[in-house]
């Protein structure tokens, strides 16, 4: 009888002992001081017809990698896809390429949780932003008619306000954008307003030359840190790349993370890629598809675009890609 109790007691304390071990596997990581990534080559060509596939917003939809992009058409024509949800990114070549019926240029896709609503934002509407809404995120024309997102101009800019990004924490949401001019902007409302107009002003929250801060924004939560990232598109002597920025709250300062060409976010001097010499607009891959745009610091990847070094023309025919960094610990 002692014998089995002791056999017991042992067997409890192993349980107990991998319960801890699971909880230390369970912890987050923080962001690094230093990125170094590996890369693909490009995971999918455009459709016949266009030439260009770029500014991708990624989500994962019923354990299925979802999509949006712009392209654009061997002529002078902007306009948007989806991919049919893959599993793997190594099937994204095969996916079918579903043109939208209405342009949603630079897309923003995410999961509204408070009205259980997908949306997805864009630029070049009747509005300088726009939103659309849908219950069904794979159908790329199942969406609603565009609504205004943001009504404001901004001054001191060729192209007028661009690439919008969406955040929310538990009180507030938040708009980013850029304007190819040295400025990222915000605006917000509370979030039981939400979706909506977030109205005609913009605060500007970060200032530096054109190419330091050209476009791009990208706003994250960053999972079980109590920190927020943001990532920023520059132009550098040998390609663009991403500037990162963190801040505590969404409506506070943001600090310079991994901020020069040298030492990037993401770009020539650290992806390892060897096809491109650009790492441009894209979206970190989010797990939660929520109006958080909560990131795993432990697993980060980046969809981003890419071209052949020398392949220069009309920025509309720029060759881009769609390629998959991984970060290294």
């Amino acid at each position: 009888m002692g014998l089995m109790k002791n056999i017991i007691n042992l067997v409890s304390a192993s349980i107990i002992l991998l319960e801890s071990a699971s909880v230390v596997v369970a912890q987050t990581c923080s962001l690094p001081s230093t990125y170094r990534w590996t890369s693909t080559g490009p995971i999918a060509t455009p459709k016949s017809g266009w030439v260009s596939l770029k500014d991708f917003t990624s989500v994962v939809y019923n354990g299925k990698h979802l999509v949006y992009a712009t392209t654009h058409n061997t002529g002078s024509g902007w306009g948007s896809t989806n991919f049919a949800p893959f599993s793997d990114w190594s099937e994204m070549a095969s996916a079918s390429q579903n043109e939208m019926n209405a342009a949603t240029v630079a897309p923003t896709l995410f999961y509204f949780a408070p009205k259980s609503i997908w949306v997805l934002a864009h630029q070049w509407g009747p509005t300088s932003f726009s939103y659309r809404t849908s219950s069904d995120p794979t159908n790329a024309n199942g969406w609603s008619a565009a609504q205004p997102l943001f009504s404001g101009k901004i001054s001191g800019s060729s192209t007028g306000c661009i690439d919008q990004t969406v955040i929310g924490d538990d009180t507030t949401m938040y708009l980013f954008f850029a304007g190819d001019n040295g400025k990222i902007y915000r605006a917000s409302m509370p979030i039981e307003k939400f979706p909506a107009d977030f109205g005609t002003t913009a605060t500007v929250i970060l200032s530096d030359t054109t190419n330091n801060l050209f476009e791009a924004v990208q706003v994250y939560t960053i999972e079980g840190q109590n920190q927020y990232l943001m990532i920023v598109e520059a132009i550098g002597a040998n390609g663009r790349y991403f500037r990162s920025f963190t801040a505590a709250s969404l409506g506070g300062s943001w600090t310079p993370q991994a901020a020069s060409e040298s030492n990037p976010f993401a770009g020539k001097a650290n992806s390892n890629a060897t096809w491109t010499n650009d790492v441009s607009h894209g979206d970190l891959v989010r797990t939660n598809p929520d109006q958080t745009m909560t990131i795993d610091p432990c697993n980060l990847q980046l969809l981003y675009q890419g071209r052949t070094p020398g392949s220069d023309s009309n920025y509309g025919l720029l060759p881009y890609r769609p390629a998959l960094l991984t970060l290294q610990h």
